[in-house]
Order: structure tokens, then C-alpha cells, then sequence
């Protein structure tokens, strides 16, 4: 059995992701591939509020959707409406329960 060790760098911030078994059962791989989106995803959360932070720190002007806009506030408290953002509706029809693969096929 090999192992592999997972590394990622975000935001000069080191995140271990743990160790990976080849010969792992298909529960415990799908455990680990959702605990590692869930790290990514706080990881990115962590990374955003900190951008968030320095930025209001360095008087920055900071981008958010509100709304269904891009909004630009500025240092000084000013908000300017850049764009409004269209939404597009799914040419999928999912219902509650349904099952998707998140696998690429090949």
C-alpha cells in the first residue's frame, strides 16, 4: 500500500489535507473527498476575509454581488454600481434526491 500526502497553499497559510490509502474502500474515499472540499471551502472563506480585511486596512476600493450587481465600495464609503449580473436559467431539470457524478468520464 502506498501513501501519498496531500499539501495545499493558500494564502501563505499551510493546509494539511492528510495521508490518501490506494487501497482504501469507496466510503472511506468519498469521507475524505468531502472533508478535504470542506477544508478548501473554509480555506477560500479564510483567504477572502483576510483580502477583505487589508484591503479596507490599505483604503482600497472592494468588489461584492449584491443583489444581482457587482458593487464597488470605496475607502472612503461610496458605493458604485459596476454591472448587473443576468442569471441563466439550467437547461437541467434536477429534482430532490437526485444523484450526480462528480467524476470526469475517461
Amino acid at each position: 500500500m502506498s501513501l501519498t500526502n496531500k499539501l495545499f497553499f493558500i494564502d501563505k497559510d499551510l493546509l494539511y489535507l492528510g495521508k490518501e490509502e490506494n487501497m482504501a474502500s469507496t466510503t472511506d474515499k468519498r469521507k475524505e473527498s468531502l472533508e478535504e472540499r470542506r477544508r478548501l471551502n473554509q480555506a477560500a472563506r479564510n483567504a477572502s476575509a483576510r483580502a477583505y480585511r487589508i484591503s479596507k486596512a490599505l483604503d482600497l476600493p472592494v468588489q461584492i454581488i449584491k443583489d444581482g450587481q457587482i458593487i464597488e465600495k470605496s475607502a472612503d464609503g461610496s458605493v458604485k454600481s459596476i454591472k448587473t449580473i443576468q442569471r441563466v436559467k439550467s437547461k437541467m431539470n434536477l429534482k430532490k434526491g437526485t444523484v450526480l457524478c462528480l467524476k470526469p468520464k475517461g
